[in-house]
C-alpha cells in the first residue's frame, strides 16, 4: 500500500481500553521522535489518534496486510497478537495490559511479554515513558525472531504459568 517504513498498532480485541499506549504512541508521532509511518488497530480505546491512520477494528484480510507490510509490530501481550508478529517474522514490541490501569483483570500479559523477551523474540516495555528507547532497540536489532519453535516456546511458558 505504499506506506514506506512502518510500523503498525494493534491493541486486540479486550473489552477494556488500551489507552495508555495508543496516546504515547500519538504523542511520540506528534512531537517528532517517530518519523516512520504509524498505522494502529485501537479496539475498545476512547482515546482517538489525532496524528496517524487509525482502525477500531479490522477484518482478517485488513489484518493479515497491515502484519504483512510493517517492519515493526507493537502489541499488547496477547498470544494472537504475538504469534501473527512472529509469524511474519517481524520485530515485536510488547506493551502488557496491565491491571493497576485497569486495562485487563490481571497481569498475565506481563508475565508472557517478559517470557518472550528473555527468549529473545520481542522487547517488552514495562514503563510506557521507554516506548521511544524500545522501539528503536528493536529496530536495531540484529535480524527478526524467527517463529520456527514458537509454539514450543509458548508452551513451555504456558505449562510454567500453570504450574505457579
Amino acid at each position: 500500500m505504499g506506506w514506506g517504513f512502518l510500523i503498525f498498532v494493534t491493541v486486540g480485541t479486550h473489552k477494556d481500553p488500551f489507552d495508555r499506549l495508543i496516546k504515547k504512541m500519538d504523542q511520540l508521532i506528534e512531537d517528532g521522535s517517530l518519523k516512520e509511518n504509524v498505522v494502529m488497530q485501537i479496539g475498545n480505546a476512547t482515546y482517538e489518534p489525532k496524528n496517524c491512520e487509525y482502525y477500531r477494528f479490522v477484518g482478517a484480510d485488513k489484518f493479515e496486510e497491515l502484519y504483512k507490510n510493517a517492519d515493526t509490530i507493537i502489541c499488547h501481550a496477547g498470544a494472537g497478537s504475538i504469534i501473527n508478529a512472529l509469524k511474519n517474522n517481524k520485530h515485536l514490541v510488547v506493551v502488557p495490559r496491565l491491571k493497576k490501569f485497569h486495562e485487563h483483570t490481571d497481569d498475565h500479559q506481563l508475565d508472557l511479554a517478559e517470557a518472550m523477551e528473555n527468549a529473545g523474540k520481542a522487547i517488552c516495555v514495562r514503563d510506557i515513558n521507554d516506548m521511544d528507547a524500545s522501539i528503536k532497540k528493536a529496530a536495531a536489532s540484529s535480524g527478526v525472531p524467527q517463529s520456527n519453535t514458537l509454539e514450543k516456546k509458548i508452551s513451555e511458558y504456558l505449562e510454567t504459568v500453570a504450574v505457579k
